[in-house]
């Protein structure tokens, strides 16, 4: 819906708006900040709702944002997310395109193991990002593993994380960017199985 507002700025010469005076210059530069901040900030929202290739972006987009080398991996057949730590190796996130909870024969196991014996090196992670049941409040979604996935890939030193718990790192890094920034160094020390934040650490 347009609002009269909107018709007034977009019928107003441009010669009229560059005679305002200052305090409207002001105000409209605040609006247009704030605006964009509201942009930057809504897209981390598909770390709640999003799977696959769109949610790989976002997350690609998280690390980013904690001033990491962050960049998306190809060459693995599904969507892959590489992390560079500095000097500690990689984080190689594979990141789920499946909205069902992971099984021990899913092709997302089948991903992280190719990950794992073909891309990563001594001192990298392979994580195994999933967003199941993302229509659906986080506190009332299903397990995202089953017992038997779990179990596998901890033996693989496979580290898994949700989605939800990526969107609960990035509000931590608004207040406290380097705590955000440990909590990663603590997932790349992670020797396989779900990984969550502690509570201390939780916005």
């Amino acid at each position: 819906m347009t609002t009269e507002g909107q018709i007034a700025r977009e019928t107003t010469p441009d010669w009229v708006v560059a005679d305002m005076p200052s305090g409207y210059h002001n105000r409209l530069a605040e609006i247009q900040r704030l605006t964009a901040d509201l942009q930057s900030m809504g897209k981390f929202g598909q770390l709640l709702t999003g799977t696959g290739s769109a949610l790989g972006d976002i997350v690609r987009d998280l690390f980013a944002s904690l001033h990491m080398e962050a960049s998306l991996l190809e060459g693995v057949g599904a969507t892959g997310v590489t992390v560079r730590l500095q000097g500690r190796g990689r984080l190689l996130l594979h990141v789920s395109a499946d909205a069902d909870p992971v099984q021990k024969k899913s092709p997302e196991v089948a991903h992280v193991f190719q990950m794992l014996h073909e891309l990563a090196e001594e001192q990298d992670r392979v994580v195994l990002v999933t967003n199941i049941d993302p229509a659906t409040r986080p506190g009332e979604r299903r397990q995202p593993l089953t017992d038997e996935a779990t179990s596998f890939l901890r033996r693989l030193g496979v580290t898994h994380v949700t989605a939800p718990m990526l969107f609960a790192l990035w509000k931590l890094s608004l207040p406290e960017p380097e705590r955000a920034r440990e909590q990663v160094q603590r997932l790349h020390g992670h020797e396989g199985g779900t990984f969550e934040l502690p509570a201390s650490a939780r916005v």
